[in-house]
């Protein structure tokens, strides 16, 4: 019987693609793949950018409805005082 020769592994696997290192692709690929979950985090998330609008936002909504209630609580507090002025006191 024969033995075949078999090609070594390092010479099947290319070392240099595009005149990189294969590893240095790889990081950097993966490098990449992370700062796009990261940023989609920050963007998208529990604690992100668009929660932090809403939020925001309705603080602004409250402020307004808030100020719209003190001053009916004004106008009904002048017209409290005034019916008790015309009450006789007994």
């Amino acid at each position: 019987m024969k033995q075949i020769d078999l090609p070594d592994w390092k010479s099947v696997v290319p070392s240099v693609l595009f005149g990189l290192p294969v590893g240095r692709i790889v990081i950097a690929f993966v490098a990449v793949i992370a700062l796009g979950i990261y940023v989609g985090i920050l963007l998208f998330g529990p604690n992100s950018l668009t929660v932090l609008l809403r939020l925001e936002e309705q603080r602004s909504i409250y402020e307004n409805h808030i100020k719209a209630l003190k001053a009916k609580n004004a106008a009904l507090q002048k017209e409290y005082f005034e019916l008790k002025q015309l009450e006789p006191e007994q």
